[in-house]
């Protein structure tokens, strides 16, 4: 893959026009918009979820229901085995790690934090039926929006396979694969300070949205499609 230019931002594999990207960005955070629009996106419905009752290192029953605010179902069968898990979850967000945006860690304070959180999905035992990285990302995510990031087909799409930071692999335990991905992402937002402060000055309230939530709306945004940039 190609260097990048100085009027791109690549998110994985995909080399994204910056105007386009923040286009994107202002276009996603318009809270008023969203509000009244036929198809809405999920700002500021998710980011904003129970913010005044959300704590950083500790699990409600409520905070298990917010990937349906990014269009992710949770079963009931699914609702009652996050219940299940929530001690260890909530030991894994004890980190303190997690007070630290994710550009500031390395790979072995990346690797430290993410393996206890997804590891849960590894338990044969105990993992809860029909909850996979996507779903427990989702749930995980807005009690460190700075450093947990985001995971769905989009994110997987501009970050593993050919040309792309994470190799495909055939069998990979879930708490390697996420801190595979974390890793990478850290690595995209450590290398374009500059361009990430061009998104989030572009959204409605700058300073509002963490660089790792940023970077998931772009996933989401380009669906993985790599010719996006523009030449």
């Amino acid at each position: 893959m190609g260097g990048k230019t100085a009027e791109e931002i690549h998110i994985g594999k995909v080399r994204i026009a910056l105007e386009t990207a923040v286009d994107w960005l202002r276009d996603y955070t318009d809270a008023e918009n969203n509000k009244t629009r036929s198809s809405p996106y999920a700002y500021p419905a998710y980011d904003d979820y129970e913010r005044d009752n959300n704590l950083p290192n500790q699990l409600t029953d409520a905070d298990l229901l917010a990937p349906v605010l990014l269009n992710v179902g949770l079963s009931i069968r699914a609702f009652y085995g996050l219940q299940r898990i929530k001690p260890a979850l909530n030991e894994g967000l004890a980190s303190s790690h997690l007070q630290h945006p994710l550009a500031d860690l390395d790979d072995l304070q990346i690797a430290a934090t993410v393996r206890p959180l997804y590891g849960v999905l590894d338990d044969s035992q105990n993992r809860p039926r029909g909850v996979k990285a996507t779903t427990l990302s989702k749930i995980l995510h807005r009690k460190a929006p700075q450093c947990l990031v985001l995971h769905d087909k989009w994110v997987r799409a501009c970050y593993v396979g050919d040309q792309a930071p994470v190799p495909r692999a055939k069998k990979r335990s879930w708490a390697d694969y996420m801190t595979a991905i974390t890793t990478a992402i850290a690595n995209d937002i450590r290398d374009q300070p500059s361009e990430f402060a061009q998104l989030d000055a572009a959204t409605d309230t700058p300073g509002r949205l963490s660089q790792v939530r940023l970077l998931d709306i772009l996933a989401w945004k380009s669906q993985g499609n790599p010719s996006l940039a523009a030449y």
